[in-house]
């Protein structure tokens, strides 16, 4: 051992500082050794570990509603393409991985998208409250953005938002 911090639940959990959260909640996963619901801002991000000695990966799956699926998908594709660059560029802003899945979590197009997953690994060697806390506003800052992609289509459409 290179005495290296365990990555114990409450270190984890006294990594997370209480004054950007409004609450952190250990959450029942089977596939996890922990796995707490952290809430900042209005937006719940995870901070989980799959397995002993594994990375703390901090993530979240934002699913897009019905009505945002069909507006994607009925878009005209030159503003489609508009709007994934827009997406494209505010995930590759933050040190996060991405992607489209469909219902099954099949990587899909982004026409066809159903949730996009975000998340960062936190390996071992680097786990410390300063990367923990930046990788959650990472996070955070990333599903902020596609939670407002509504409005993003409209300024890309040039439409006035819906009353």
């Amino acid at each position: 051992p290179r005495g290296m911090a365990e990555l114990t639940p409450e270190r984890v959990h006294e990594w997370i500082d209480t004054d950007l959260v409004e609450g952190v909640d250990p959450v029942t996963d089977d596939h996890a050794v922990f796995n707490f619901l952290v809430q900042m801002s209005g937006v719940f991000v995870h901070v989980v570990r799959r397995e002993p000695g594994g990375p703390l990966i901090v993530g979240q799956d934002l699913e897009f509603d019905d009505r945002i699926r069909e507006r994607i998908a009925g878009m005209d594709p030159a503003k489609r393409g508009e709007l994934l660059g827009r997406v494209r560029e505010a995930l590759m802003a933050e040190p996060v991985v991405y992607g489209f899945q469909n219902e099954r979590g099949e990587s899909v197009a982004f026409e066809e998208v159903h949730h996009v997953f975000v998340e960062r690994r936190i390996y071992p060697d680097a786990a410390a409250e300063s990367t923990l806390m930046d990788a959650l506003v990472g996070v955070w800052k990333a599903i902020r953005y596609l939670d407002d992609v509504w409005s993003l289509m409209d300024a890309i459409e040039g439409t006035s938002p819906d009353v």
